[in-house]
C-alpha cells in the first residue's frame, strides 16, 4: 500500500524537496516517517509516492518528544539546508549561514515579509515586522544555538501515531536551525 500526493506538474520541486527531507529524517533513525518511494511528473500532474503508514493509534506525546530530541541531535556546522523547499505551498529559502540571527533574518522572517509585500500585504503588521528584523540581533544577544535537523513544519496536522503508539512525522519543511523552532511551531 502507498500514499500518493498529487499536485500541478510545475510544483514537482516541492515533492522532490519533501522526498529529500523525509530521507534525511529517516536516516537519523530518531522518528518514523513515511519512506519516499518515488516522485515525478505524468502529464500535467506531479506525484510523490510514499510508504503507507496506518495511523490512528493512541497519542504518545512522551515518545514524540523523545523522538524529536533525538532528531535534534543530528547537527550541522551551519544553518540552512542543501536545497530550498516549501512550508505548505509557500516557498522557503534555505541558503546556508554561519549565523543563526542572519539565517532567521534573511531566510525566514525577512523573506516572508518580502513575499507578503509582493502579494499586496503591508500596513502595521508589515511595518512591525521590519522593526523586528532591525532589532532581531538584540533579542538573540549571546545566543548561538546548535544547528539541529528540524522537521520545520511541526504542527498538529503533521504528526500522528501508529496503532502501537509509535509517533510518525510527515510533510516536513526540513532545514538545520534552532531546535526550539520545531517546538515553537
Amino acid at each position: 500500500s502507498y500514499f500518493v500526493k498529487l499536485n500541478r506538474a510545475t510544483l514537482i520541486d516541492m515533492f522532490e524537496a519533501e522526498s529529500s527531507g523525509l530521507a534525511d529524517i529517516a536516516e537519523t533513525g530518531a522518528l518514523r516517517c513515511p519512506l519516499p518511494i518515488t516522485n515525478g511528473v505524468s502529464g500535467n500532474t506531479a506525484y510523490l509516492v510514499l510508504e503507507f503508514l496506518d495511523m490512528g493509534g493512541q497519542a504518545n506525546a512522551h515518545a514524540l518528544g523523545e523522538g524529536l530530541a533525538a532528531l535534534h541531535q543530528s547537527t550541522h556546522k551551519r544553518y540552512g539546508w542543501h536545497r530550498d523547499n516549501t512550508i505548505g505551498a509557500t516557498p522557503q529559502r534555505n541558503g546556508w549561514s554561519d549565523n543563526w540571527v542572519r539565517f532567521l533574518k534573511n531566510e525566514r522572517l525577512g523573506y516572508q515579509l518580502e513575499l507578503a509585500s509582493e502579494h499586496g500585504y503591508g500596513g502595521i503588521l508589515y511595518d512591525s515586522g521590519l522593526r523586528l528584523l532591525q532589532d532581531l540581533g538584540a533579542l538573540f544577544a549571546q545566543y548561538t544555538p546548535q544547528a539541529s535537523l528540524l522537521h520545520g513544519d511541526l504542527w498538529g496536522g503533521n504528526y500522528g501515531y501508529l496503532a502501537n503508539g509509535e509517533p510518525v512525522i510527515f510533510d516536513p519543511a526540513v532545514y538545520y536551525g534552532d531546535r526550539e523552532s520545531d517546538m515553537a511551531m
